[in-house]
């Protein structure tokens, strides 16, 4: 990560430490530090919380860590950063945010809640990302899409979902990325469940794929679909109509539109396709970033879209689903997961041409 953009986000915290009358926030969750400083604190992936933290002030950037995780993090992950030490031995990690609040001498708060301190959400200032930030997504975007693609050619009947999952996770792991969400689904496990963890079961006729994948705090979302022979119409029919939906919801994600009223057109379109209440059974996604969702969109999600917001809509009708991730531009969404050799419905909404990825046959 540039100097340049660390100081952009440093005055962001620095914002919030004026307004809630702060002298310091201690940043330990894995996707707010990997958002201040482009680098990771986790040892463990099953949890939000990280290893080690940060504790930031109006001047100054402190690591709050224990012997264990300190030099590996200065290291590795955060070694362009002008960073002071507080550093304590393993057995003393219950008294670390008490010995920061001890040198700076004065008020904190945390990212997460819970503690002792207080909650400020630094979440809320991620978005918009940074120029950069949108450089490092859409190449993560097209890393990961290439991935998908690939093994979605190389599925054959026959092979199980926890096989399909594990060829995906081999490629990402070697990409140097990592997978947050792996959901295989073959035949009717698809319509059965709507999040649906990879079984030993065999692929007889259908697969869907989905999955999220982390590299340096960013998260991409995709969802592929692959046919062995000839499918039901109705699916197919399913499909161009979730296809629509998800056009909808792409189409309007534009700087200065509410998105509640992003997602009652979306919900509009899910009864004008024939299938008014399919929505009903899944969310239908939301901004995105350093989280695979920052929250669901509701009719209730006032939030202002502005340029350079990521989003991540997956509508589903059951049977099949939709899915990419894009970044709002000047001139209109940006779908960065797109594969041009992958099978494509063009859909128009509002004069603008939506490509969504048709069901791949095999």
């Amino acid at each position: 990560m540039q100097i340049k953009e660390t100081e952009v986000k440093w005055e962001r915290v620095r914002n919030i430490l004026r307004e809630k009358k702060l002298d310091g926030v201690i940043i330990n969750k894995i996707s707010n530090f990997a958002w201040f400083t482009g680098g990771n604190n986790f040892v463990a992936i099953n949890t939000e919380n990280g290893a080690s933290s940060l504790l930031v002030t109006e001047k100054k950037i402190y690591l709050v860590s224990n012997n264990i995780e300190a030099n590996r993090i200065k290291d590795e992950e955060i070694k362009k950063l002008p960073i002071d030490d507080i550093i304590c031995q393993w057995y003393q990690d219950d008294q670390i945010f008490k010995m920061a609040e001890k040198i700076i001498g004065g008020k904190i708060g945390i990212d997460r809640p819970g503690e002792n301190y207080e909650f400020v959400d630094i979440s809320k200032i991620h978005l918009p990302l940074l120029d950069t930030e949108v450089e490092r997504f859409k190449n993560l975007g097209q890393k990961v899409t290439k991935i998908v693609s690939k093994v979605c050619h190389e599925i054959s009947c026959g092979m199980t979902e926890i096989q399909v999952a594990g060829n995906l996770a081999n490629y990402f792991w070697a990409a140097g990325t990592i997978p947050v969400v792996l959901l295989i689904a073959a035949d009717e496990r698809i319509s059965n469940y709507r999040h649906p963890v990879a079984t030993d079961k065999k692929i007889e006729k259908y697969v869907m794929v989905v999955v999220c994948v982390y590299e340096k705090g960013l998260i991409v979302s995709m969802t592929r679909l692959v046919s062995f022979g000839k499918l039901p119409e109705e699916i197919k029919l399913k499909h161009k109509a979730v296809c629509q939906v998800d056009a909808t919801f792409i189409s309007l994600t534009a700087p200065n539109r509410k998105i509640c009223d992003v997602f009652k057109s979306g919900i509009e379109t899910y009864g004008k396709t024939g299938y008014p209440e399919e929505w009903k059974k899944h969310h239908q996604g939301g901004p995105c970033g350093y989280k695979t969702r920052y929250y669901r969109a509701t009719e209730k999600s006032t939030d202002i879209i502005k340029e350079n917001y990521a989003f991540a809509w997956n509508p589903s009708i059951t049977g099949t689903k939709s899915e990419d991730t894009i970044i709002v531009g000047k001139n209109g969404p940006e779908i960065i997961t797109q594969d041009p050799q992958w099978p494509k419905i063009d859909i128009e909404v509002g004069g603008i041409c939506i490509p969504r990825p048709d069901i791949l046959f095999r």
